[in-house]
């Protein structure tokens, strides 16, 4: 087979390239699932968000308030009812914004130098290489990216881009009302001394008794459970108890495990489940960056807090449409149709060049803003 028939060479092609690159982006063989942090709090929206005549693509994210219900009115008999304050519902909205990979280009020397490997080792070797050496990175930049705006959302209400070396500013500002901010109740957590499970206590019954949703989670980094609660004193002697309860008593001076205390925690009465964040990324200068806000816990209902808002890509019709013909594009949607692998040919004065992009365009929305609580557990109440 000669290496223009090879499968290699047809990832770039017009026709077959988009069912080639979807067989190696759905191989965990070739592909790896890494970053996927967006993935645990968030499920792709169904629907894709149309462009206006301004280019942009513009969601609302929409909820009614629900309160919980009130002791009835006392009537005579065959009495009216009192009519009840109808709750309006609350919305906000934004624009989806777009981000690209770094781009991989080959040029013709390098082609060359790959039909003669081709010759040598056939096609497995190289489309191997090509999912791990140009596929893997912008995929793993694609799920960074989403990830890292996840977090911010999650954490502050707000996503403000200051990743990459393109376009940075303010991306979207969910309405999480204000009084939803919240404080670290009678100490900060940091304080070994803190009540810390009686604090978290009464925020969650006061939530509780306001909104009349029962399930809660309560989102923490693993540098806070490890700071605020392996080593408070409430915490080391709620372990000590149920271990006792449970005929195996631990020694005096105990280090306490992430295992032992989420299995003890489990029995604190009123203390929702706790979910530990692991997230990081890195930026364009290597430096690895955290989207979720230090020293900020999240008190929100079980379940996704939202949905990854997508729209549709304009390369994948105008550079087909408007494109040099002298070039060529493949275009394979990617991420649930949150991103596309672009593979382009581009005749650059006398020779061709082999290019691959990864293009996104998705934002994650909060779309529980409402039953959105953000601790600050650095800051006591007054």
């Amino acid at each position: 087979m000669k290496f223009e028939q090879s499968t290699y060479n047809k990832i770039w092609d017009s026709t077959e390239g988009s069912q080639i690159v979807t067989q190696i982006l759905n191989s965990p063989d070739l592909i790896n699932a890494n970053h996927m942090f967006w993935t645990e709090k968030f499920r792709v929206d169904p629907n894709i968000t149309p462009t206006n005549q301004e280019g942009e693509a513009v969601f609302i994210s929409r909820m009614r308030e629900i309160e919980s219900g009130v002791l009835m009115d006392m009537r005579a008999p065959l009495g009216d009812s009192v009519p009840e304050d109808k709750k309006g519902i609350a919305y906000y909205s934004g624009v989806i914004p777009e981000f690209i990979s770094k781009g991989t280009v080959e040029k013709a020397t390098e082609r060359d130098y790959k039909e003669k490997l081709f010759e040598q080792f056939g096609d497995v070797a190289l489309v191997a290489a090509y999912a791990t050496d140009v596929l893997q990175s912008k995929i793993d930049s694609a799920n960074q990216t989403l990830s890292n705006m996840s977090a911010q959302l999650l954490s502050t209400s707000k996503i403000i881009y200051k990743s990459g070396v393109g376009i940075q500013g303010n991306v979207l500002k969910a309405e999480v009302p204000a009084a939803n901010f919240l404080k670290a109740g009678a100490k900060v957590w940091t304080d070994t001394t803190a009540r810390l499970l009686d604090q978290i206590v009464e925020i969650v019954e006061d939530i509780k008794d306001k909104t009349g949703i029962a399930n809660w989670q309560l989102e923490v980094t693993k540098d806070q459970f490890k700071n605020c609660f392996l080593k408070n004193a409430q915490v080391i002697e709620w372990v000590r108890y149920m271990n006792i309860i449970n005929n195996q008593p631990l020694p005096e001076r105990l280090v306490l495990s992430r295992d032992m205390a989420m299995s003890a925690l489990a029995s604190f009465e009123g203390l929702p489940p706790i979910v530990i964040i692991e997230e990081k990324q890195k930026d364009a200068d290597s430096t690895i960056v955290h989207g979720w806000k230090a020293g900020v816990a999240v008190l929100r209902p079980v379940g996704i807090a939202g949905y990854m808002r997508r729209t549709t890509i304009k390369d994948t019709e105008l550079f087909t449409k408007y494109g040099n013909s002298v070039n060529s594009y493949s275009f394979t949607p990617a991420l649930n149709g949150l991103a596309t692998v672009r593979n382009s040919v581009i005749v650059n004065g006398n020779f061709k060049e082999w290019h691959t992009d990864v293009v996104l365009a998705g934002v994650p929305s909060l779309d529980q803003f409402l039953y959105h609580y953000i601790i600050d557990t650095t800051t006591a109440n007054s």
